[in-house]
């Protein structure tokens, strides 16, 4: 028989990584930036450099120009 209470079942759920989260950590281990970094991609605040660019297409089995498109003016 489980003695946890109802909130403490709760808080460990919730402590639990995202699938969002292990997106990010998983492009962290394979490109070897920092979560911030790579955060920073993954919303649209920067863009990694032409080479990483290329290992994320690699590794996502995608082409560089769809996951990073140029913006339009």
């Amino acid at each position: 028989m489980d003695n946890r209470t109802l909130t403490d079942i709760y808080n460990e759920i919730k402590k639990r990584p995202t699938p969002a989260a292990d997106f990010v950590r998983e492009l962290c281990e394979t490109t070897h930036r920092s979560e911030i970094t790579v955060r920073n991609w993954v919303t649209g605040k920067c863009r990694p450099d032409i080479n990483v660019q290329k290992v994320i297409a690699l590794h996502l089995h995608s082409e560089v120009d769809v996951l990073f498109p140029l913006k339009r003016q």
